[in-house]
């Protein structure tokens, strides 16, 4: 069977939606709320849908989420909202992720769509990055009437979100869609615009600035072969992917080495744009994954071959080209510390496998920029305080470029963009409380 880059699963009916509220419980002091880290109050837009009041449910969830079609695919609600769910004590939990999907779906395809009413201020706000958490900062400060502007250095805006998750995952008509709504709230863009200087920006009319740039440095495993041709970074292989699809060439048998989120995606993606066979190396163990469970369970079900436990040793390849890989069967020498220097190699365990492509998806790093210029910064990682300020006063940041313990998921990203548009609007009200 031949995959395509259509969404792999169905928006729920009007009816499917109302029975699956419906069995929800209502809890006084709802679990499910506190799961959610955007803050929706959960239990209160499913009883909405529950008496077939959509709007009114839309309304609650875009109070702290102005990404609701996104975050309604692409969360993973196994370890958020739908993990901490009573109902999971009786049956299964509420399909949460689902339902707010739907309600996205029913806003966007209505044929009479609310428009806000803003009071505007001349305050004006700069967001450089349009990934989430910049499109949730921009979209927090227009709602309060701020000018907002966003610097956006590519030519569509969305960040990971248009570039990165691949169409059949999240639909680019949803980003779309969403994108066009904060659009309306009054965000304008600069598109190609590469900023470089914050003080020029502060000194140019804009009062404060928020960063949400994400990390752009691909990083690799450093064996040898890694400059054979047909070799690539994961990251990049899959802009190509979301750009045009038809255009991408890889070869019969491809090689994806990492275990998170994005190795997951540019395996699928490999057999969808031609490869026949596809295998995936990663150092942890199946329960060790990094990357959710739909998604492990996705390239499963489409034939991916995951070798977990392995470490790659080197690319071999044959006339300056990539012609297979191998790697070593590893244990850890401390549990839980999921790194190559942590591994253990076990004698007579390698593998060897063939391929004409080989993809790196291990992760990403912060790009060095002049933009960072006067920050701190830990291991290149812009560092804020309660308040998502870096230590510039007046420039705020979140999203993935950040320091933080908490998990890096596009709603942990809206909920940062959120939470900084409010302190940004707190600090141009009084800037003299903060430090």
């Amino acid at each position: 069977m031949k995959l395509s880059f259509k969404e792999t699963k169905p928006v729920m009916t009007q009816t499917q939606a109302v029975l699956e509220a419906s069995r929800c419980l209502l809890c006084e002091d709802a679990p499910c709320n506190k799961g959610c880290p955007a803050g929706i109050d959960v239990k209160k837009f499913i009883r909405a849908i529950k008496f077939e009041n959509f709007r009114h449910s839309m309304d609650l969830i875009k109070e702290n989420n102005i990404l609701p079609g996104v975050c309604g695919i692409v969360c993973p609600r196994e370890v958020l909202c739908e993990k901490e769910c009573s109902n999971t004590e009786l049956s299964t939990p509420i399909k949460i992720g689902d339902l707010q999907r739907f309600v996205a779906e029913k806003e966007y395809t209505a044929k009479h769509k609310l428009s806000p009413t803003i009071k505007k201020n001349k305050t004006k706000v700069v967001v450089i990055g349009s990934g989430p958490a910049g499109l949730s900062c921009a979209a927090e400060l227009a709602t309060r009437g701020f000018e907002v502007t966003i610097f956006e250095r590519r030519e569509r805006l969305g960040g990971v979100l248009t570039y990165g998750i691949p169409a059949y995952r999240l639909p680019k008509r949803v980003v779309k869609q969403e994108i066009n709504y904060i659009k309306k709230l009054g965000v304008k863009a600069r598109k190609g615009t590469v900023v470089d200087s914050l003080d020029d920006v502060l000194n140019s009319g804009f009062r404060a600035v928020f960063i949400g740039v994400g990390l752009g440095k691909p990083m690799f495993c450093g064996i040898p072969g890694e400059k054979l041709k047909g070799v690539v970074e994961g990251v990049k292989f899959l802009e190509e992917v979301n750009e045009n699809p038809k255009k991408v060439v890889i070869g019969e048998r491809v090689i994806v080495i990492g275990g998170g989120s994005v190795a997951m995606d540019c395996a699928c993606s490999a057999l969808r744009v031609g490869a026949r066979h596809v295998d995936l190396v990663c150092l942890e163990a199946p329960n060790e994954l990094p990357a959710f469970r739909e998604e492990i369970e996705r390239a499963q079900n489409e034939g991916i071959n995951i070798h977990t436990r392995f470490m790659p040793l080197r690319i071999i390849g044959k006339d300056g080209k990539v012609a297979g890989l191998k790697a070593i069967k590893i244990d850890w020498k401390i549990p839980g510390r999921f790194l190559p220097d942590n591994a253990v190699k076990i004698k007579g365990s390698n593998l060897t496998l063939v391929g004409d492509a080989v993809i790196e998806a291990i992760g990403q790093a912060p790009e060095p920029s002049l933009l960072f210029k006067g920050l701190k910064t830990r291991r290149g990682y812009l560092v804020v305080n309660k308040d998502m300020m870096t230590s510039k006063k007046g420039v705020f940041a979140g999203g993935d470029i950040i320091i933080s313990k908490e998990e890096r998921t596009v709603v942990q990203s809206v909920a940062e963009g959120k939470k900084a548009g409010e302190a940004i609007a707190a600090y141009l009200k009084n800037s003299s409380k903060f430090k």
